[in-house]
């Protein structure tokens, strides 16, 4: 269940990306996007779902404690860029080959000729050995820095968000466990230009101007991880996402009462076996009660816990659930209203 939390969250911070750098599209566009399951999706969604497994990559190959390679910033900026027409690049995976400009910033990115030098120089710094107190500091440093440099022809803020969530990752803050659903855009995605705002104090490169910059992605995160502790807490998570996007599905009639009874036993139970819905199920044969267990996994509201296995728990991604359950995450200020439209 927090697996599927995890991919939410992994949904809206690749909208949030994407809409920092001009995309339009909304989260009810892409809810739509995800439930129609669109074999040739425009290329705004195709932006966004890059970004989603760009992600993927990253909780794959970085572990706590692991290294930040060049080969693995390049491999984002060409999972971020890739088969895209207006947010492409001539060269995916490759720095840069001639100078750039920043988009309503003072701030002129280095030589082409100069970006391997700084990005030897950001990959040594990330992956020095330094007490664990400096790590978000190093961070929010780290996040300014590959702005700064610039080194890609196009998707440098995609990738720089991609990059800071691999930092997260590597410098043990549970972003791939209890969920995974610490997300660095949601530090700054609430208001767009007090991010631009702040990135640009910070190319003064003082050390005021680079404290105030820390000090703004710190107490983002700490906002952030505030808000994450609830979401970890499953009675929390019962009683104000889970039964009250049920009753949502229910009101829209999105869900039969059959449905809807095993749906709340499961929210009740998280893990539970057809034999624990007696109660449900009577006056039905045991092949009637097969097939509606059947129907309700092929409607993607229960799975079993492993392959081949006799116990279930809900579902509520790409379902019946799903709009329900982002309209609470919406109530509970876990959506940003840029995301809205």
């Amino acid at each position: 269940m927090f697996n599927e939390l995890r991919d939410i969250f992994h949904i809206l911070e690749s909208l949030s990306s994407a809409r920092i750098e001009g995309n339009h599209t909304t989260l009810a566009d892409y809810v739509e996007s995800k439930l129609e399951d669109q074999t040739q999706p425009s290329d705004q969604i195709a932006e966004i779902k890059n970004i989603e497994n760009a992600m993927k990559y990253i909780e794959d190959v970085i572990k706590p404690g692991d290294a930040i390679t060049e080969h693995l910033i390049r491999e984002l900026h060409a999972i971020t860029v890739n088969n895209l027409i207006r947010e492409g690049d001539k060269t995916p995976g490759a720095y840069r080959p001639g100078p750039v400009r920043i988009s309503g910033a003072e701030h002129l990115p280095p030589l082409a000729s100069d970006v391997p030098f700084y990005m030897e120089e950001l990959v040594s710094f990330v992956n020095k050995d330094n007490p664990s107190k400096y790590d978000l500091m190093k961070v929010a440093l780290a996040h300014h820095r590959f702005g700064w440099i610039h080194p890609f022809g196009n998707g440098n803020g995609r990738v720089v968000r991609l990059f800071t969530y691999a930092l997260l990752i590597k410098y043990g803050f549970n972003v791939t466990t209890g969920g995974g659903i610490l997300n660095p855009t949601a530090v700054i995605c609430n208001d767009r230009n007090k991010y631009y705002e702040m990135l640009a104090i910070a190319d003064k490169g003082d050390a005021d101007s680079l404290e105030q910059w820390c000090t703004y992605v710190l107490e983002g995160i700490l906002t952030e991880l505030k808000k994450i502790d609830q979401l970890n807490e499953y009675d929390w998570l019962k009683k104000k996402i889970l039964l009250p996007a049920l009753q949502i599905a229910i009101e829209r009639q999105r869900v039969t009462d059959l449905e809807a009874q095993i749906i709340r036993h499961g929210i009740e139970n998280p893990e539970f076996k057809a034999s624990d819905l007696d109660h449900i199920f009577t006056d039905m044969t045991k092949p009637q009660r097969t097939y509606q267990i059947r129907k309700l996994n092929e409607a993607k509201l229960i799975q079993p816990i492993t392959v081949g296995a006799r116990s279930y728990y809900i579902c509520f991604l790409y379902n019946s659930l799903f709009r329900g359950v982002i309209d609470c995450l919406r109530k509970e200020g876990f959506i940003s209203k840029p995301l809205e439209g």
